[in-house]
């Protein structure tokens, strides 16, 4: 990355060294862009000045990541990742975020098998249905080792650690957004907006169970990338 984002909803600063940037530019560290769409609804379409976040499966705390955009410019949150190596980097590099190093739990389980894929921890996941999905066409397993791991519902998380809904959550999880999404208490801890891992709808016009869930609870589509949809509260909003 050239530059770094600034104050200004992620204005970049950049290395006199380097061409000058197009008027408007922005620096993103997200996978496609999400930080920037995140950065405006929150700040812009919502009004929030100083947005709160929880980002479960935050794994790198700068490169990928769906948040770091926002902690840049002076938001704090949470932030949940079970890899200890990732927890550790998030420690040091946002020692203003709280960091919980545990798994986000769908059931009463207080733990559970940790996937850990060979070659890319990015990819490290809870959910075994994950597993095969990339294990498919391959005959050499995709898993280095499985550990375990213990899990945390993510309303107890939110409760202990932020004492109210976040104005974000962002899910990436590797599989388990959806079960996950639906253990929320809607009715005590309802983000703003959110970031899910997934697409909204598929290539025959069909709603993803995340947006027609997320639609059930009056959310709507504001945003996103071929891997992330944001969802804003209709609530919150005009229109």
């Amino acid at each position: 990355m050239a530059g770094a984002a600034a104050a200004a909803g992620g204005r970049a600063v950049w290395d006199r060294n380097q061409p000058p940037p197009p008027d408007g530019a922005r620096s993103s560290w997200a996978q496609q862009g999400e930080d920037i769409v995140l950065w405006h609804v929150l700040h812009h379409l919502l009004e929030i000045k100083q947005p709160t976040f929880m980002d479960v499966g935050a794994a790198d705390p700068i490169k990928g990541n769906n948040t770091y955009l926002l902690y840049y410019t002076g938001s704090r949150g949470v932030v949940v990742e079970p890899n200890p190596t990732f927890a550790a980097a998030l420690r040091a590099r946002r020692p203003g975020d709280k960091v919980v190093e545990a798994g986000i739990g769908v059931t009463d389980a207080a733990e559970a098998d940790y996937y850990e894929i060979k070659g890319n921890p990015l990819l490290n996941t809870f959910s075994p249905e994950q597993v095969e999905y990339l294990q498919k066409g391959r005959t050499e397993s995709v898993v280095e080792r499985v550990v375990k791991m213990p899990l945390l519902n993510i309303n107890k998380v939110i409760r202990e650690q932020l004492g109210k809904a976040p104005d974000l959550l962002s899910t990436d999880i590797e599989g388990l957004d959806y079960a996950i999404l639906q253990t929320l208490d809607w009715s005590q801890f309802r983000p703003a907006a959110i970031c899910a891992e997934g697409v909204s709808m598929f290539k025959n016009g069909t709603d993803s169970k995340i947006t027609a869930y997320l639609r059930s609870q009056d959310y709507i589509v504001r945003g996103g990338s071929t891997v992330n949809t944001i969802y804003v509260d209709t609530r919150r909003i005009d229109a």
